[in-house]
């Protein structure tokens, strides 16, 4: 079988080769019409028709139709998809299947063609309607990073403050809010520019697929932002009031002595104290210790606010001690002589004084 096979291999081949020139040779003798296809995105038209009705649409299953038309076939290779539109007419709707026809043009080398070009599968494009819906959102601003060394985010103003976004109801259903985020890393000046809306959900992560279905009808937003300078500012207590007889006050003791305030630097550049003057600082009468606490917001420039503090409000104890008395014994060795004249002499006798200090405990028992 094999010797069969092989006997006279050439003179098969060359029968082949012979048989495959005259099958070119009719080919381009006779260039018979055959049928050819291409694969065309489908274009939608009209889709105002659907927005003016206050209706979003998406396309149910593909996107593309195949067309096939009849060509000689030397001139097939000489058309592209590129040559042809495929389109729906949204007028063409029909409202309960959702199915559009889909019709062809051609727009390149009609002349090539020996048939016109026929939708071959699918013959209808399906569209699925929504109800649009426009829903107002209040603007957030979302900084991101630190401004820098001796400087803290300031007042953000924000044009518009609000924004009319619309879109299908199913995606709109998503939004639970719409911000604008900016970049303040390192700055040390104000900063301002334009931003676009960000959408967010119930959890204040970033909405990224909701698609250009979704949009926000005035456009991108402006705004600005202050960077406040910070100091470090001394607190001064005034405190009112006398202490009861036999008592003295000692002094204020606060929680804070200073704090950090921000703000603008023509308003920091003559500040070097913050008077506290309040009524809870009395000691009319006080026998002993007084705590108060005041809230160091309600006695700073409503220019400047405090930095780096969740709770503006400070303990301040008012000391006050009780006066006491010592005792001393002065002998005639005690009593230096002042004044004396050279024309006199002086003595002094053996008799003792009593000498009754009162004062604090601390600066009594110094005394010796």
């Amino acid at each position: 079988m094999k010797e069969r096979l092989t006997r006279n291999l050439w003179i098969k081949l060359l029968s082949l080769f012979c048989a495959f020139f005259v099958w070119l040779a009719v080919v381009n003798i006779a260039n018979p019409i055959v049928t050819a296809t291409q694969e065309i995105e489908v274009e939608i038209v009209n889709d105002s028709i659907l927005e003016r009705a206050n209706l979003a649409y998406e396309v149910v299953g593909k996107k593309t139709a195949t067309i096939s038309y009849k060509i000689r076939t030397k001139d097939a290779y000489r058309l592209r998809d590129t040559d042809f539109r495929a389109y729906v007419d949204l007028s063409e709707m029909y409202d309960v299947t959702g199915a559009i026809p889909i019709r062809v043009e051609v727009l390149k080398n009609k002349d090539l063609l020996e048939s016109a070009p026929v939708v071959k599968a699918p013959e209808v494009l399906k569209i699925q309607t929504e109800d649009i819906l426009t829903k107002s959102f209040a603007l957030e601003a979302r900084p991101a990073g630190t401004p820098g060394e001796g400087c803290q985010p300031g007042t953000i103003s924000i044009i518009p403050s609000q924004v009319s976004v619309r879109g299908p109801v199913s995606l709109m259903g998503q939004i639970s809010s719409v911000g604008i985020e900016f970049d303040v890393e390192g700055a040390t000046a104000d900063v301002s520019g334009m931003a676009t809306p960000v959408y967010y959900d119930a959890n204040g992560n970033v909405l990224k697929d909701l698609g250009e279905s979704v949009r926000t009808l005035s456009g991108d937003v402006s705004y600005s932002m202050q960077i406040l300078k910070v100091r470090e500012i001394p607190l001064d207590f005034v405190v009112s009031g006398e202490v009861a007889a036999g008592y003295r006050y000692t002094g204020a003791e606060a929680s804070l002595r200073t704090i950090s305030v921000a703000g603008l630097k023509s308003d920091l550049a003559s500040l070097n104290t913050i008077t506290i003057q309040d009524p809870a600082l009395n000691i009319q009468g006080a026998t002993q210790d007084k705590v108060c606490q005041i809230d160091l917001a309600d006695h700073l420039d409503p220019k400047l606010s405090i930095a780096g503090l969740e709770n503006t409000v400070v303990e301040i104890t008012l000391r006050v001690e009780r006066l006491r008395e010592r005792s001393f014994t002065a002998e005639a060795k005690d009593i230096t002589l002042a004044g004396q004249e050279d024309s006199l002499s002086y003595s002094l006798g053996d008799s003792k004084a009593e000498i009754r200090v009162r004062g604090l405990k601390e600066d009594l028992d110094s005394l010796s």
